[in-house]
């Protein structure tokens, strides 16, 4: 049950009960992550990598020593709780990179535009070259308590947007609901641990294909279209069903 303190009286509340989407990099068709090293022997270095991994050490800590009755435990799915154990060098939109979080958008357009913004901030970092990038769908279902500022502006500054940030993971919610200045139509939601999520399902992949400047265009595998970046920023919604 959850239980308000003074500080969420700042805040209005929400129960949310809805389906998030996010992109991640990926390849398509995928591949073992070793096989272009060492194809043959992939998962010896495979279980190498497992004794230094904090997202398994995590995994461990959550099991408590238990053995594993349901593998498909949400909990446990590595796109759920890796998140809130490695660092976000670039922070997110409430929090700095102390503070881990997981933000999801409320349709796959928001999210596309989202990602869209965050391949060319670091694309345009390393001056890399013209290349294609597949990215690949997730989604999942989160359910808690939130905090609900989508009427906020979208512009609020860091220092606001840091103190609302711990303000409302202090009251005791799950997490908040913003939107994001990148498509100010949907929104997103900023969740603070993984026992707000269903299993994150994989769905469609997409190319960006970044032509040494910018992201150019935007392909579906699953469908087959064309989008260009500044059209999924818009008011309308354009993905193909």
């Amino acid at each position: 049950m959850w239980t308000p303190s003074v500080a969420a009286d700042e805040f209005a509340a929400i129960d949310v009960n809805q389906t998030f989407f996010t992109l991640i990099p990926s390849r398509f068709p995928t591949v073992d992550v070793f096989v272009r090293v060492a194809s043959d022997c992939s998962t010896e270095l495979a279980e190498i990598e497992s004794l230094t991994t904090p997202r398994l050490r995590e995994r461990d800590r959550l099991l408590n020593g238990a053995q594993v009755v349901d593998g498909n435990s949400p909990l446990l799915q590595n796109w759920n709780h890796a998140p809130f154990i490695y660092e976000n060098p670039e922070g997110s939109r409430f929090f700095d990179p102390k503070q881990p979080v997981l933000e999801l958008a409320s349709d796959m357009q928001t999210a596309l535009a989202i990602s869209i913004r965050k391949r060319e901030a670091f694309l345009s970092r390393t001056g890399e070259a013209a290349i294609g990038l597949e990215m690949r769908e997730l989604s999942r279902v989160v359910r808690g308590r939130f905090a609900d500022g989508r009427d906020w502006k979208p512009d609020l500054n860091p220092e606001e947007r840091l103190r609302r940030g711990q303000a409302i993971m202090k009251a005791g919610f799950d997490g908040l609901l913003y939107r994001p200045m990148e498509r100010p139509a949907g929104f997103c939601i900023c969740a603070f641990r993984g026992k707000v999520l269903e299993r994150a399902l994989q769905r469609d992949h997409f190319k960006f294909v970044w032509d040494g400047s910018r992201i150019s265009k935007i392909y579906s595998f699953g469908s087959g279209a064309e989008y260009h970046p500044d059209d999924l920023r818009g008011v309308a919604q354009i993905l193909a069903a």
